[in-house]
This record gives C-alpha cells, structure tokens and sequence, in this order.
C-alpha cells in the first residue's frame, strides 16, 4: 500500500520521467527502453511481485530507477527477491528495500543480478533485513554461462535489525562468478546467521570471479547486537564446488586479482576481519582491522601482497596458503594504539607512528577517496571523518 500520494500534486517531476506511484512497478517498467528514468513519488510501497529488470540500456543511455523528488522511498519485499536484475546498464539509486518476511527464510535479496546484466549501478541506497541483500550469479543460457560484469555497488548501508533466523547464507553481499565487480564505500553490519552453521559474512566474491574491488568500506561485524560467527570481507568465502556455477567451470581457484583497499573492518571478535580462500593474485593495501581474529590467507590457490595495512590480531597461512607483508603493523592488541576503539573511535594516541608507509603502494584515504601514499591504514591523519559520523548517518536515516 502506498503512503503519501498526497504529492503527487505538489511536486512536478522532469518530462522525460515515467513516474511511479503504485506497488506494482512491473506494470511500468516491464517496456522500459534505453535512457528511461523511473521517478518513484516519496511513499511505502509493498510489492506484489519480484520486480523484473529485462530491458537493456546503453553505456550512453542507462535505465534509472530513483526517487522522483526528496522524500524517502520505502520498498517492501515479502518474498525471495525484491528486483530482479537481467538487463544491462541500469542504474538504482537512493531507494530504501526492506524484508518484511514472516520467515527470514522467505526474505533472501533486496537485488537478484543475474547472467547477462552487465554494468548494473545500485549507489546510495539501505537494505534492512535480508539474508543476502545483493545476490550475484550466472546463468546457463544455451549451455553457454553468463555472469553479470563491471557491476558498482556504492554508498549503500545494509543491516539487520535482529539476527536471521534461518538455515540459509547470510552474506549482505553474495556474489558468485563475475569479473570487475567494485564494492565501495559500503555501510555493512549486523548480519547474524541463528542458524545452521551460524557462520556468516558481510560480502564476498567467489566462484573463479576475478579482478574484484573492496575499497572504503565499513564493515562492523557486531553493532547493535552480537553473536554468531561472523567474518568481514572475503575474496573466495566458503568456496563454491559445483562447476555449473563456477565461471569458466572451473572452481580450483575462488577470486583472482581481488583487491582489498583502504577498507576498516571491526568487531568480529569470533573469526577473522578478511579470510582469502583459494584467492589467487590479493592486494590488500591499507586497510584498518580491528577486534578481530586478523587475516586468514587459506588454501594453495592463496596469495596475498599486503602492504601497509594495520591488522589487530594476527595473519595466518593456513593449508598451505601464501603471503608477503610490507610494512604492517600488526600486534594481538592495539588497545594502546587506539585507546577509544572500543567506542568506534579510531583516533591514534600517537598518529606519528602511522606516518611511515612504504611506497610505492597505490594508497587512498578512507575519508576522502583522495590518493595518499604516506599513511599506514585507512585514514590520512588529522582524519577528515569519523566512524561515528558514519554511525550517525545511518542511524538519521532510520
């Protein structure tokens, strides 16, 4: 049911908009065309059915789904999947999606991008309560395999406001084949598997996807409440067997040439803040770990370049997996270092003491995105942000 049709007299939106104001947008987008832009009015809007995104646009003319003016877009999802990602070159940006599902089981993704839905853009929006609110995979069509490419997803926030209670994975983001997906500049917290395994991640890459980026986001395994198993960022996660979803069939190795950059990834105080599985050809530059178990590099198919990182806990080559370090700071308690980590502030007691990175090491502020070369970690000091600025961003938007 839709709330707030009141403005639909207030506020004109441009002519070449397809304005939406009803629950069922498959009935306005299912003959969308290149360069379409879907204007969705200021409401609560329940779905009927899985919004399907088939047409394809054009890397001059994108199909846009966005709010029609400023005023918050609220997207209910009662069943697997909220939209459905098939066409190329669509663009959502600053919708909110949340799972209101009687059974966590039945609430798995916000977004489905499948097979053939190549540079697909979801910037700037909230997903609350889903087990995996952006689902990535292949399809076989003609017994030829399709993964979706060159997908962005940036400057979103995606939590839960309780744990899943679910047997299924939870993992915010769950992509599986693919090459050149750039995760950026994310919020991702509170993703509790109660359970099964009760082991859980806040995104990974797997299933021999190559050349994939985490850069500048915030990963805060426990925030508003705890328990389970949970793991940051993963490049391979629990690995994926069957060569039907693999890319290229071939599942020996899980992600090639993934990079991890200027990420803070904190409080997954029962397993490691980054695990690499089978991950062949990491870069993990100047990230900032904390209250967690550290690194895990695992596998023969594992190897992992880590330069001026800083890691509370430890890095560990397991079953013959392969690393080398360059100038991080790691030590099993960094409670001197960051004497207020334990409330979300990062700032260090000496900040001299990070101002000694190696070069040559392609470098980017956690704060501004700007390149930098000095620092270890994710922040150039005095820092141009805070984590409880991110905090409270979010937590405004509730």
């Amino acid at each position: 049911m839709l709330i707030g049709l009141f403005l639909l007299g207030s506020s004109p939106a441009f002519a070449d908009e397809i304005l939406i104001a009803d629950d069922d947008f498959n009935k306005f987008i299912k003959n969308a065309q290149p360069g379409d832009v879907f204007a969705v009015y200021p409401g609560v809007y329940r779905l009927p059915s899985t919004v399907l995104l088939e047409a394809s646009g054009t890397k001059e003319n994108p199909i846009i789904i966005r709010p029609s003016t400023a005023g918050k877009v609220v997207i209910e999802v009662t069943r697997n999947i909220g939209f459905k990602v098939i066409g190329e070159h669509w663009i959502i940006e600053g919708l909110e999606f949340v799972g209101v599902c009687s059974n966590d089981s039945t609430c798995e993704h916000a977004f489905q991008i499948v097979g053939t839905a190549d540079h697909t853009t979801i910037r700037n929006s909230r997903m609350i309560d889903f087990n995996a609110a952006i689902k990535g995979n292949g399809q076989i069509i003609d017994e030829q395999q399709y993964f979706p490419d060159h997908v962005l997803i940036e400057g979103n926030q995606m939590f839960n406001r309780r744990p899943r209670q679910t047997g299924n994975p939870v993992t915010p983001i769950d992509v599986v084949g693919g090459r050149y997906w750039s995760i950026i500049n994310n919020f991702i917290a509170d993703f509790q598997k109660d359970g099964g395994n009760t082991i859980s991640y806040a995104a990974f890459l797997k299933g021999n996807s190559d050349n994939g980026l985490f850069e500048r986001n915030l990963v805060i395994c426990e925030w508003r409440h705890q328990g389970g198993t949970r793991l940051g960022l993963s490049l391979g996660g629990g690995g994926t067997t069957d060569p039907r979803y693999c890319q290229g069939r071939s599942c020996k190795i899980q992600h090639y040439k993934g990079t991890l950059k200027s990420n803070v990834i904190m409080n997954c105080p029962a397993d490691v803040g980054v695990y690499l599985n089978n991950a062949a050809s990491t870069r993990m530059i100047n990230n900032t770990i904390i209250n967690t178990k550290g690194v895990d590099v695992r596998f023969s198919g594992s190897f992992a370049l880590m330069a001026n990182n800083i890691i509370e806990g430890r890095i560990n080559g397991r079953d013959n997996g392969r690393f080398r370090e360059v100038n991080n700071i790691v030590e099993r308690d960094l409670s001197e270092f960051f004497p207020g980590k334990n409330n979300f502030d990062l700032s260090p007691y000496e900040p001299e003491e990070l101002m000694r990175a190696a070069r040559g090491y392609e470098g980017i502020d956690f704060c501004t995105g700007k390149p930098q070369e000095s620092w270890v970690g994710a922040f150039v000091e005095p820092a141009q942000c805070t984590i409880q600025q991110k905090l409270n961003e979010v937590t405004a938007k509730d």
